[in-house]
């Protein structure tokens, strides 16, 4: 469990270095330019605007199933299924970074990962923010 852990971490710190973090596209101009310098962090040290990575917790709880699920409504081509959630991001709401199984709805598809990003603002609006492939083994 603890080797899990570590390894959805990695993801998590590598995926915000390789994508650079942009989750949040709307949140704020001030937030924009702190997505340009994202900072992913253990949990029991977060830094205000920065990532914190849920290692040791990464399975999903209730209300992260809950804005996974309104982020990808209405999504099409592709089934979601959310694996972890691998870190969060407090600013004017919360960014979230989940890693999820992604299955082309077509005969014979290959399923792949990817990282799904979502943004919940204080009022409990969730929107997709971007959807990116993690390209393992190329």
């Amino acid at each position: 469990m603890k080797k899990k852990s570590m390894i959805l971490s990695a993801v998590l710190a590598a995926s915000l270095l390789c994508f650079g973090g942009n989750a949040d596209v709307s949140a704020s101009s001030a937030h924009h330019d702190e997505a340009e310098h994202v900072h992913a962090t253990h949990a029991t040290a977060s830094v205000d605007g920065g990532w914190t990575v849920t290692e040791g917790r990464t399975k999903l709880d209730k209300h992260a199933k809950s804005v996974f699920t309104k982020a990808i409504d209405g999504l099409l081509g592709c089934d979601y299924e959310p694996v972890a959630l691998l870190g969060t991001q407090v600013v004017a709401g919360t960014n979230y970074c989940f890693l999820a199984r992604l299955t082309p709805v077509v005969p014979d598809a290959t399923p792949y990962w990817g990282l799904v990003y979502a943004y919940e603002d204080l009022q409990g609006n969730v929107k997709l923010t971007s959807v990116k492939d993690l390209p393992l083994g190329e």
